[in-house]
């Protein structure tokens, strides 16, 4: 975009940057501040020139693969994560590196797990591992297993509202439609604000056919989140 079309503060930096180009600090933070405004392709731009001064920094290389992630690149993602990790394998790089992994169904995921495992012992990453276990089950089918998975991450975290919505994710594409919603439910009483969780309890309700209710909550869906373009398509649906 041209400069024009950037925020105030984004134009601020990148005035100081271009005064200062070596300045890595300011570059730093014009990349933090473009990431903010979710520029990522112009984040990514600005996050090279410093990798090109210090490709051994492993943050860097988290961000790159943080903003491969947010474009929708998958593979580049995975791959910037694999460098950040081998450079210094931080907790948050190999949990992001292994979530992708499980959700190509690619069996490093499990492999990964068990490095951090490994390396961080304890139960603080307990829940995290759980979960990205449970995602590769699920993604290869093995439905049995990602249900153990998911109730464990739960057990380590009650909270872990993403365990909830996959779990409902499983039993409701096994027309388990009643123990899905008593799982969407939960999650909406822990966080009345989870946009999903109104869309799938919708959706649930118009499974089993009770329009009135589905366009309810289809519509508590569409106002937190008005680009959710799939509760705005089910409302002109069922009105």
């Amino acid at each position: 975009p041209k400069e024009a079309a950037y925020p105030a503060p984004v134009q601020e930096l990148l005035k100081k940057v271009q005064a200062a180009p070596e300045d890595i600090r300011l570059r730093e933070e014009l990349v933090n501040s473009l990431d903010t405004a979710g520029l990522y392709r112009d984040a990514l731009k600005q996050l090279n020139l410093l990798i090109a001064k210090d490709s051994l920094n492993h943050a860097y290389w988290f961000q790159q693969a943080r903003f491969s992630e947010q474009l929708k690149d998958t593979v580049g993602a995975i791959r910037y994560y694999q460098y950040s990790t081998r450079l210094y394998p931080s907790p948050s790089a190999m949990l992001s590196l292994a979530n992708l992994l499980a959700e190509k169904k690619d069996t490093a995921a499990i492999v990964v797990c068990r490095n951090v495992n490994t390396l961080f012992p304890g139960r603080e990453y307990a829940a995290d591992l759980f979960f990205i276990k449970g995602i590769y089950h699920a993604r290869k089918g093995r439905i049995k297993e990602a249900l153990i998975q998911f109730d464990s991450c739960i057990y380590n975290n009650y909270r872990y509202l993403e365990a909830y919505m996959e779990k409902g994710f499983l039993l409701s594409d096994r027309q388990q439609i009643r123990p899905a919603m008593t799982i969407f439910a939960t999650v909406l009483k822990l966080d009345p604000l989870y946009t999903d969780a109104w869309y799938w309890m919708g959706k649930s309700y118009e499974q089993l056919g009770i329009r009135d209710s589905a366009l309810e909550h289809y519509q508590k869906a569409f106002l937190l989140d008005p680009g959710l373009s799939e509760a705005g398509s089910a409302i002109n649906r069922l009105k």
